[in-house]
């Protein structure tokens, strides 16, 4: 198995790119509508309870003043739970930074969304997991289709008195989150963990398969040649033919190593 060296880019959704390049997020409130971004309306360990609420949350956010203020008997009509459940949920989705409030209780309660999204350890490991899954599933044997799935669902849903404890691994990640070198760790766990129970040999080139969820052209391998740049080349191999030097010029033009002279 090849593993992917180094801080994995996952390709995270326009919004996120969007957001990670400093553009400021618009949720458009009080417009009738709200944006549903696909990396919250997927993220694991974010239960559709605290869905709704935070969009909900998105919907009420006023752009001049820079925060939502609805109660949570507000919340509760809209959502359709009771105000005990909207406080958990509000709770959680502080806990797990996706809003930050202060005031006390009531009509003075004010809640600001974290809009730094693309350093949340829930979204950026919900969408290397998704990742990881949707290119394991391209290697996968038929035979295994949908329940290599549930298995690792299952360590991400466990119990709710078990999340954060040792019982708990798709937790651990989230606890020990680093954004430098926490999704590589758990791509390469989810791969070995599937190689491991299925009995498996995952073959899996990370970083190439990287490259391509970025839209990149993985680096290919020059045509028949031992030398990637022209010198190397020349001082290993003297009698380079033409044919041979034109075919390292042209790959070499393709892989971006040297510029077409124009």
């Amino acid at each position: 198995m090849r593993i992917l060296e180094g801080d994995l880019l996952m390709k995270l959704t326009d919004y996120l790119k969007d957001l990670n390049a400093g553009k400021k997020f618009k949720p458009t409130g009080n417009l009738g509508y709200v944006y549903a971004p696909n990396c919250i309306r997927r993220c694991l360990r974010l239960s559709q309870e605290e869905k709704l609420v935070l969009f909900e949350i998105y919907s009420l956010y006023n752009e001049e003043k820079g925060y939502a203020f609805p109660t949570q008997q507000t919340l509760a009509m809209y959502v359709g739970v009771s105000s005990s459940s909207i406080s958990k949920a509000l709770k959680r989705l502080e806990e797990k930074e996706f809003i930050t409030s202060y005031g006390a209780k009531g009509k003075k309660k004010r809640y600001i969304p974290n809009f730094a999204l693309h350093e949340n350890p829930y979204l950026v490991l919900s969408e290397t997991f998704h990742f990881a899954t949707k290119v394991i599933n391209k290697h996968i044997p038929e035979e295994l289709c949908g329940t290599w799935g549930n298995k690792l669902l299952a360590l991400v849903n466990v119990k709710k008195e078990h999340e954060f404890t040792e019982k708990d691994m798709y937790g651990s990640f989230i606890k020990s989150f680093d954004k430098n070198t926490t999704s590589s760790e758990l791509i390469i766990f989810i791969t070995q963990y599937i190689s491991n129970t299925y009995h498996i040999d995952l073959d899996i080139n990370w970083k190439d398969e990287t490259k391509k969820s970025k839209g990149e052209k993985p680096l290919a391998a020059p045509p028949d040649i031992v030398g990637v740049r022209r010198n190397h080349y020349k001082r290993n191999n003297p009698k380079l033919s033409e044919s041979e030097e034109e075919q390292l010029r042209n790959w070499m033009i393709e892989q971006g190593i040297e510029e077409e002279d124009l």
